[in-house]
């Protein structure tokens, strides 16, 4: 099975897209992690771009969170 089967697709049911979500924030959490670890660096270029990172993370994950199918 690649990545791509996992995608929902048009039409699928409201508990297809929950688990896309669901699937889908735990592979970001990782990257949320290791983001939220390199912003306590004493380097100030690599705090400002895991803030960046984590940014861009928390507005994929809100996005998640509001996404309703339609049906």
């Amino acid at each position: 099975m690649s990545d791509s089967d996992n995608i929902p697709a048009s039409g699928t049911t409201p508990q297809d897209a929950a688990a896309f979500r669901h699937d889908l924030r735990n592979a970001l959490a990782p990257a949320l992690l290791c983001a939220d670890i390199l912003s306590s660096n004493k380097d100030g270029a690599v705090q400002k771009n895991a803030q960046t990172i984590v940014d861009a993370l928390e507005k994929a994950l809100k996005l998640l969170k509001n996404f309703t199918p339609s049906r």
